[in-house]
């Protein structure tokens, strides 16, 4: 995208190209100049708008990232995405009149939308109506099945439903199933290795399920988009090691995480 803009200096789509390479590199300042750039080239760039409301809202930047979404969905009423973010700031606020305000107008321009149904879910997960979520999640599943998202929400609303007598170990298996499938449709999603492992170390009984875990992290480490992500899981990978270590040392034969 560099030589792009060298060759196109006031194209104001590749600019945003660029910004949003830089922050996939977690280089967040640079980005933030490049949107800028894009929107003094076009301030009506609405590609340009949305991606910095989604810097901003990393950022915790919510305010900025209101404003950004407002003036995207005044170009673009029909911009789902748009909508949808903008109502997760306004839910960030207790404001959950206009964040199911624009959700239903997002709903209204595509209803077979995953990520409507993904956001419906997460709403309801909110509100603790874990049955619910989880009938929206697996909607977006169906719509959209190589997307690891609903999948992973999908398995934490499964984890929170109180259980029935006999049942935990059966939802948690669900749970474990879900996970394993958000991995399968993407090896590099790492909620999915965080949750995953937890979930697996936490059922652990013996030494072997605990190393299992272990590398389970190690394939998370490979696969790892961000520093940020590779820190969690290099975290996570050397406590259960040295946990392990430590029950060996003590020459357990059993490993309980409780």
């Amino acid at each position: 995208y560099e030589k792009c803009v060298v060759l196109e200096p006031l194209n104001a789509e590749v600019l945003v190209k660029q910004a949003g390479v830089a922050m996939d590199a977690v280089n967040h300042e640079k980005a933030v100049k490049l949107f800028e750039k894009a929107l003094s080239i076009d301030p009506d760039a609405v590609d340009a708008l949305l991606h910095r409301a989604n810097l901003r809202m990393l950022q915790q930047n919510l305010p900025k990232a209101e404003e950004d979404l407002k003036r995207c969905v005044e170009l673009r009423p029909d911009h789902v995405l748009a909508h949808l973010r903008l109502a997760a700031v306004l839910s960030s606020k207790n404001d959950q009149a206009g964040a199911k305000k624009h959700l239903e107008k997002a709903e209204a321009i595509n209803p077979n939308s995953s990520e409507v149904q993904s956001y419906r879910g997460e709403l309801l997960f909110t509100e603790n109506d874990f049955d619910g979520a989880k009938g929206h999640f697996e909607k977006a599943m169906k719509l959209e099945p190589k997307n690891p998202t609903p999948y992973v929400n999908a398995a934490l609303a499964e984890l929170n439903t109180p259980p029935q007598a006999g049942e935990q170990m059966l939802m948690a298996q669900k749970a474990i199933d879900l996970l394993e499938k958000a991995l399968e449709v993407d090896p590099q999603f790492n909620a999915a290795y965080v949750q995953l492992g937890q979930l697996k170390l936490g059922m652990s009984k013996d030494l072997s399920a605990a190393e299992e875990v272990v590398g389970l992290y190690e394939t998370g480490l490979e696969n790892c988009r961000t520093k940020e992500e590779m820190k969690e899981l290099c975290s996570m990978r050397t406590l259960t090691q040295a946990q392990v270590d430590a029950a060996r040392a003590l020459n357990m034969e059993t490993f309980n995480m409780s």
